[in-house]
Order: C-alpha cells, then structure tokens, then sequence
C-alpha cells in the first residue's frame, strides 16, 4: 500500500482516535471517511478560526515572538479539562510502540516536537521508524503567528525509504545539512496521517510564496507545507463530525425518519429500503410520555458549565442574549444532551447536536421532572433524550424513552 493511502479500517481506527467513533458497520465509503477524516484535521487545527484566509501566504504573517517568557512548545499545548486531570499529553511518545487507537496522541506530540525544534534552533527534523525502512524529513523554514496568537509551522517535508542500493541511515546523511537534526520515532499509521495531514495543508498554501520558498532551498524532491497546533476536538466538533451518513449508502443525509428521527438517510429511496429493519427501533419511541419543561437563558457559573471536552482556548459558552434563540427545528423533535454541573447540583445545561441552543433547566423549574431527571442521569452525569420546542423557552421532553445508543458529541 502507498504510504499516502489508509485503509478503510485503519481511517475508522483515526477517526475514532480524535473521539470521531463512526460505527463499524456505517455504509459510509473508504472515499467518504478519508474525506470526513480531512475535515477532522481542519478541525483539530482550528483553521477556520485561526486564519484569516483558507489560502496561506507567509510573507503576509508576522514572525512569531514569545510573550511573557513563553515557549512555543507551551503554546502548542492545547488541551482540554480531561487531559489536564489525567495527564494524558504529559505522557512520553510511544513511537513505534503506539497503539493505533493512540494515533492521534502521538500526532500532537510530533508536532510538539517541531515546536520544541524551533525554540531550540533546530530546523531538520527526521520521523522514523524503529526498523530503519523509511523516514519522513521536514525542514522547518519559520514559526509564523496567526489569529489568536496561534503559532503556524512553515517547512518543507519528502519521504525517504530504504533500496537495496542505498540504506535509510546514507539517505539521512545526503538529506541533512552540516547543522543539528532532531529523530522523533513513529508508527506507520501516524506517518500514513501526517502525510494525509501535511498534503492537505500543502493545497492551501498561496502559489507565489512556494515559488520564492523553493528557490531558496538546495535540495529538491521537498514539498511545502505547514501545519497548527492540533487540539482535542470538543463537543460541538464531535456533533457535526459523527454523523454516519445515510444509513443505507452512507452519503450525506437530507432527512430523518419523521416518525421518529432516530436514522438519517439521504432520500426517499434508501428510507423505503430500510424500513423493514428500522421499523422495530421508529416503534421504540412511540407511547412516551410527554412532559412540559421550561429552560432558562441565564448563564452558568464557569466552572459548572464548562464542558470537559472543550479545548481551553475555544469555549463556546451558553446563550446570553436577552432574544430567546431560533427554533432550528421548528416544533419537530430532536435530541438534546442534559449535563448536570461538575459539583452534581444545580442548573442542568441543555443543547442540541449542532449547538442551535445552549439554555439551561433549574432545579426550580418543575422541580419534580428535574429530580427525576437527575435520578436516571446517576453518576453518568449526563444523558440523552428527544425533545421538541413549544414556545420561546418552553420545551416537552419524553423522559421515559432513551435513543437505543449514546451518540458522541
């Protein structure tokens, strides 16, 4: 297999790494899920937020300077508030050893490495695996700072691998200059990745800046790219990026089944052929009880609200507006998650998938619906139900029908 190709397999064990968890059995393609996986990157990096334009000119940018003292291998730790308990990122580069499932791990942690390079004067790189059959070079040209004082990595990268006329360690020596390197060991998935990762980013670089920066290399045979800090994706990312598709086709979904909005499918075609083993699961939702709600605007403490999974730098906070937010669903039911706050008392933060609202429930607010709330979330401190809109605030929810499986987000 060419080293820029993933198996279908190995792209559900990526995904999943991120915490994208796509059924095993999804109709999705092997096309599909290395284009959803792309989009995943995108995400990881925050490009949308962090740049100005989809295309990158670096000339544009302004060099990175440290502030108060700071490195840029500090600043690339991006994390969330479950990493910062459990030490996850702290932990040592298993390289070669590395679980696939770890995959992502050790990707922020490469990346890690060219930061550490730069605040170390080190401008070559070699990523390499333990048995000497290949290696990934990247020379870094400079460390560029973009929106949110957000560092951006430009360098130009090649592939090397042993032939039986030349070893890896010869074509190391040919590669490299006179100056310092740095050897950083990974898996063959994680080189698979990178590659993906780093060609992506290679398509959004302006064509003029890569001229100039070629022109002054000596060496040939390199590609240019750049690459962000990668962050663990939060819960309104995980939303969108989870969505299996159609679940006959796996292509992107148009509709719901209506009578229940369990399953998506991308027409009436493929919601016809399925219904034979669908009808069972649309059933499990009929005869629930239906019991009126009302949510409050009124923001969270911090501490309560914050979602365990959002990364530190891109808190999405809850609505603060004084207009109630738009029916997104316009009256039809929906699933919504019900978070209870860290301290397991108080207001109960309430959103939908795609994030359309982020209200709160009191306690006060039909305190006997939410005690029983509370009682069946127990220490998951979480849960899932259907919901639909009947006023400005005012929700019914059906608390005694759960979906058949958690969805992630």
């Amino acid at each position: 297999m060419p080293s820029k190709d993933i198996s279908r397999g190995d792209l559900l064990i990526l995904l999943a790494s991120m915490n994208v968890v796509i059924p095993e059995d999804t109709k999705m393609t092997a096309e599909q899920l290395s284009k959803r996986l792309g989009e995943a990157f995108d995400t990881a990096q925050q490009l949308s937020e962090n740049l100005d334009s989809p295309t990158v000119d670096a000339t544009t940018l302004p060099k990175w300077i440290p502030r108060k003292g700071e490195t840029l291998f500090e600043v690339t730790q991006q994390g969330n508030l479950v990493e910062g308990f459990t030490g996850e990122m702290r932990q040592p580069k298993q390289g070669g050893m590395a679980l696939k499932v770890d995959t992502f791990k050790e990707m922020r942690q490469s990346v890690l490495g060219i930061a550490y390079a730069c605040d170390k004067g080190i401008n070559e790189i070699f990523l390499r695996d333990a048995n000497n059959r290949w290696a990934v070079f990247i020379k870094i040209m400079a460390a560029y700072e973009v929106k949110n004082e957000v560092p951006l990595f430009f360098f130009f990268y090649t592939e090397l691998s042993s032939t039986s006329s030349e070893d890896l360690d010869e074509q190391i020596r040919e590669t490299s200059s006179s100056g310092e390197t740095m050897t950083l060991a990974i898996s063959d998935l994680e080189r698979r990745a990178l590659l993906k990762l780093f060609s992506r980013n290679s398509k959004n670089i302006d064509h003029s800046v890569v001229k100039k920066a070629q022109n002054e290399l000596t060496k040939t045979g390199l590609h240019p790219s750049f690459v962000l800090p990668l962050c663990p994706l939060n819960m309104r990312d995980l939303g969108k990026l989870t969505d299996p598709g159609c679940a006959v086709c796996g292509k992107k979904n148009t509709n719901r089944c209506v009578q229940c909005l369990m399953i998506a499918y991308c027409g009436k075609e493929c919601q016809t052929a399925d219904w034979p083993s669908h009808k069972e699961a649309c059933k499990s939702v009929k005869g629930g009880t239906w019991q009126k709600m009302t949510l409050s605007p009124s923001a969270l403490p911090f501490f309560s609200m914050l979602n365990a999974r959002d990364t530190k730098f891109r808190g999405k906070g809850v609505n603060t507006h004084d207009a109630p937010p738009p029916d997104a669903h316009k009256g039809k039911m929906f699933l919504a998650k019900f978070q209870l706050p860290l301290s397991g008392l108080g207001d109960m933060l309430v959103y939908d998938r795609q994030r359309t609202f982020t209200l709160c429930w009191k306690p006060t607010s039909q305190p006997a619906l939410y005690q029983e709330a509370a009682r069946m979330i127990g220490h998951r401190m979480k849960f899932y139900r259907w919901m639909r809109r009947t006023g400005d605030y005012d929700f019914e929810i059906c608390l005694d029908r759960a979906p058949p499986q958690d969805p992630v987000w």
